[in-house]
C-alpha cells in the first residue's frame, strides 16, 4: 500500500520526518540518514549504526567536529531570533 506524507522545511532548512516515515525506517533520535541523489530522483535511507562513521577514525572525528559546529550555529541562530 502506498502512503503519502509531507513535511515543512523551516527557515533553518531543517524538517521533521513524519512519525510514520520514522517508524517505517526504524529511525529514532540520534540516528543518521543518507540521501542519494541520482537521475532517477532522491532516495533516503537509515544508515546502519555499524556503518554510520565507517572505520575511518579521521572521518569520524571530522564528522563529529562538523556536527558540533552545526549545533553551536543552531544555538546562536536561536538566540538571534
Amino acid at each position: 500500500m502506498t502512503q503519502l506524507y509531507q513535511s515543512k522545511i523551516f527557515a533553518n532548512e531543517s524538517t521533521t520526518l513524519p512519525k510514520p516515515v520514522r517508524d517505517a525506517l526504524g529511525i529514532k533520535a540520534g540516528d543518521r540518514v543518507r540521501y542519494v541523489i541520482s537521475e532517477k530522483g532522491v532516495q533516503f535511507f537509515k544508515v546502519p549504526l555499524e556503518h554510520a562513521h565507517a572505520d575511518d577514525r579521521e572521518l569520524r572525528e571530522a564528522l563529529d567536529a562538523a556536527e558540533k559546529v552545526m549545533d553551536e550555529n543552531r544555538t546562536l541562530l536561536r538566540k538571534l531570533k
